[in-house]
């Protein structure tokens, strides 16, 4: 049994390429800072397939990745890891030359957001390889699909003092959305006569938003220096607050 295993491992890695072309994908993925998700390994392939080997790489200051796991259908096999702070290699087999269920993905790989970046990433896959039941290679080609990192959403509707304030030239104003909303972000003056609508009657996704005035009015020219008011209104709630122009 010991010499069958080494064998086996022998071949995923000297067996000769067949012609036909595999397809390798994992699965795309989006996670808010200490969210858990699963990216999972799909093969698309005409072929049968009775092995697998590849390596990742990854940045542990951003992703937390646990350890693979085969799925559901797939458990027969055999499942060897290697796995450090940065990296994972995984070799499958069948012992017996079964070939694995590909109707379902064949991998699942646990992961989590660490720290506060924000963007896309992918995972770094080296070294992959796919073999048949008789040992030979298939050509094949990956998709590492990309892992979107996103801020946690706001847990409520929220206005934020304008910055800065007191403000010459312009000034940000930022607002929070738990979820997506109908949105309408305007200024008065004190006298509660519209001065700039910013958004009006805008549906905007859930997040945290920033929007900037530059001391203009809706018809583009300059206010005088003083007190005006910024009012957001969505659906039944409604925020104000006061910001100073000095010119």
């Amino acid at each position: 049994m010991i010499l069958r295993h080494i064998l086996i491992l022998t071949m995923l890695s000297i067996g000769t390429l067949s012609g036909e072309e595999a397809e390798v994908v994992f699965s795309e993925v989006s996670l808010t800072k200490g969210d858990d998700d699963l990216i999972y390994l799909t093969i698309n392939s005409d072929e049968a397939i009775a092995g697998l080997q590849f390596e990742v790489s990854y940045d542990p200051e951003v992703l937390e990745i646990g350890v693979p796991s085969l799925t559901t259908r797939n458990r027969d096999f055999s499942l060897k890891i290697k796995k450090d702070s940065a990296s994972f290699k995984v070799v499958a087999f069948s012992m017996e030359g079964k070939a694995f269920n590909l109707e379902d993905p064949v991998l699942m790989i646990p992961l989590s957001s660490k720290g506060d970046y924000e963007g896309s990433i992918s995972l770094d896959v080296k070294d992959f390889i796919l073999s048949r039941p008789d040992g030979n290679k298939i050509n094949l080609r990956v998709s590492a699909g990309q892992i979107y990192l996103v801020p946690s959403l706001p847990a409520t509707f929220t206005l934020n003092q304008n910055f800065p304030n007191p403000f010459n030239n312009q000034t940000v104003i930022k607002f929070d959305l738990p979820e997506s909303a109908l949105v309408d972000l305007i200024i008065y003056d004190i006298f509660g006569e519209r001065i700039r609508a910013l958004e009006e009657r805008s549906v905007l996704p859930a997040g945290f938003h920033a929007k900037r005035w530059d001391g203009l009015n809706d018809a583009h020219d300059p206010v005088p220096s003083g007190e005006y008011v910024c009012s957001m209104k969505v659906g039944v709630n409604y925020h104000a607050m006061k910001m100073v122009l000095l010119r």
